[in-house]
């Protein structure tokens, strides 16, 4: 009897001893997750066709529900929504004037990369989190110049054209005259001339440039301070991203 009444108790410490370390294990590694790995701001480039365009995620996590705002030049403002599983993200972006976009990521080493979907083709997108003194600079750390609210694009500009993964620097001057757009552009790769054909209306800009290649046509949006949209070479099939800010 005092043999069997031993066997029981025994039994019992090493099951408890068992799941004590099951919980520990559990707690310790629950400990060692970051809470929350994927809200806020992040900066994006999708691969299109050779090139990449730029766009920014701001998300919000709640449990495993995934919601937020996207921007591109080329999209405009959209929505998020979506969910975040085990660092892996799965979202559908809607916009109002461009065709949904369903994409798959997963988090590593501070840098979400995956793929997406839209318009019948796939192809792979990644995105890193904005640094703090892109989204937190305190009144010490602000550059931005002082712009007037009625006219937020004349001055110059600093701008990169992206072409087959690389950046091609221009200077853009600005000026504006109620809604038409006049200016200079100064490139030691595309070399130097007259803004034609500018515009500028709600926030959104086009211009020609005419340059030792010909003549290259130039469709941006001001957000955030910053001017990013998509260029084109007239009449031969050259095509790719372009962004300026102030200098």
């Amino acid at each position: 009897m005092l043999l069997k009444t031993f066997l029981i108790l025994a039994t019992g410490v090493v099951l408890a001893a068992a799941a004590y370390g099951v919980t520990a294990t559990s707690m310790q590694h629950a400990a060692t997750e970051p809470a929350d790995a994927i809200s806020g701001d992040w900066d994006l480039s999708f691969e299109v066709e050779g090139t990449t365009t730029p766009a920014t995620f701001n998300l919000k996590l709640d449990g495993e529900k995934i919601t937020g705002k996207v921007y591109s030049a080329h999209t405009g403002p959209g929505t998020i929504n979506g969910s975040w599983t085990h660092n892996k993200l799965s979202a559908t972006l809607t916009f109002a004037s461009h065709e949904s976009i369903a994409l798959t990521g997963e988090l590593n080493e501070g840098r979400i990369t995956g793929e997406f979907r839209t318009e019948g083709f796939v192809s792979k997108w990644q995105a890193k989190r904005k640094s703090a003194t892109e989204t937190s600079a305190g009144p010490a750390t602000v550059t931005t110049p002082v712009v007037d609210s009625a006219d937020p694009i004349s001055g110059e500009w600093v701008a990169s054209l992206q072409t087959q993964g690389t950046g091609v620097p221009v200077t853009f001057k600005f000026k504006l005259d109620g809604e038409n757009v006049t200016g200079a552009s100064e490139s030691e790769h595309l070399g130097s001339g007259a803004l034609n054909d500018g515009s500028w209306k709600a926030g959104k800009l086009s211009f020609t440039m005419t340059g030792k290649f010909g003549v290259v046509a130039l469709t941006g949006a001001l957000h955030d301070g910053k001017l990013a949209g998509e260029w084109s070479l007239t009449g031969k099939d050259m095509k790719g991203t372009w962004e300026a800010k102030r200098k």
